[in-house]
């Protein structure tokens, strides 16, 4: 999977928790709580796939 594929599955999960924010199946705490979080891990995972640290087969 390429960098731009990763990143758009992020995005659309990052769009499904605001819409599940809307529809208040989750609450407004754990909303904000996610929007903080999951922005943050998309950009570590989405820069650390082209990294090669030493793994086997790189």
């Amino acid at each position: 999977m390429n960098a731009y594929l990763h990143a758009l599955c992020w995005a659309l999960a990052i769009m499904a928790l605001a819409v599940l924010n809307v529809l208040d199946v989750i609450s407004d705490g754990t909303a904000q709580a996610l929007f903080t979080t999951l922005p943050i891990l998309a950009v570590i995972s989405v820069t650390q796939r082209d990294r090669c640290a030493r793994r086997k087969g790189c």
